[in-house]
């Protein structure tokens, strides 16, 4: 009985929206963009060289073959620069994460936790420029502004803390088998990141969450960053042992977990 109002209403959507739909940039403005991207691409490129210190606008302009004073047009401040690089990153983090969330079906509530965990790992080593960009030293003299990265960056963890959240609603982890006390304090961007997972309210949730994906944050770094591959060579296998590690921590369901790999290296 619902399928003539809603054939109805896609019809009408659809045609507002191809009546809306905004004219076709301008050559003006798909030059614009081009060249912004282009600026953007070599950013990177001397980032994933020779580390964030390292990033200089006037090289870019060398590069392109134009004067340094013609990229303040497109980027003010060598720090907007780096704040586009940054909420770039946390979006294409964001967007592997949930792809990877999403490719499980819904109510295997442990694998979902086990894909975005994989994913993070994945991006993490085919992107160690944006992984030092926004996990790694700062930039001297740079603060990322939060009204121009809070949104993207918190994307990640927002995606986690709705899954941790649907496995607890299910019965598929148990807060009380967590070693995290249900008498926390949460702050304002506690709320932020939760979004609607339901975790907002919830402050021992909460602190479970963030004590399992700082805890993945640390292996990586470790492993990016620190000597990890100088002491464990099948770091991949490791760290399939560290996310079920993370898991049981939260108080998934043991019996739900994948069981630990063996014999393969990565």
């Amino acid at each position: 009985m619902f399928a003539p109002i809603t054939s109805g209403w896609h019809t009408r959507r659809m045609r507002t929206s191809r009546s809306a739909a905004s004219p076709a940039p301008t050559r003006r403005a798909r030059q614009r963009a081009a060249t912004t991207e282009e600026i953007k691409a070599l950013a990177r490129h001397q980032l994933a060289e020779q580390g964030p210190g390292a990033l200089s606008l006037r090289a870019i302009a060398r590069q392109m073959g134009t004067a340094s004073s013609a990229l303040y047009r497109y980027f003010p401040s060598q720090s907007d620069l780096v704040t586009a690089l940054c909420v770039e990153a946390y979006d294409s983090l964001a967007g592997a994460i949930i792809a990877a969330r999403d490719a499980q079906p819904p109510g295997d509530h442990a694998r979902r936790w086990t894909a975005l965990s994989h994913a993070w790992r994945r991006w993490s080593l085919e992107h160690p420029a944006d992984f030092a960009l926004i996990f790694g030293t700062p930039l001297p003299g740079y603060q990322a502004p939060p009204e121009a990265t809070a949104a993207a960056a918190g994307r990640s963890i927002s995606a986690a803390a709705a899954v941790y959240a649907a496995a607890v609603q299910a019965g598929a982890a148990d807060p009380a088998r967590a070693q995290i006390p249900a008498d926390l304090e949460t702050g304002a961007l506690w709320g932020t990141l939760a979004g609607d997972s339901g975790l907002a309210g919830q402050p021992q949730l909460a602190g479970i969450v963030i004590s399992a994906w700082t805890s993945l944050l640390g292996y990586l770094i470790a492993e990016i960053f620190g000597s990890l591959t100088q002491i464990i060579t099948t770091t991949g296998v490791l760290y399939q042992a560290h996310v079920r590690t993370v898991m049981l921590g939260m108080g998934y369901q043991p019996a739900l977990i994948d069981p630990p790999a063996t014999g393969q290296g990565g």
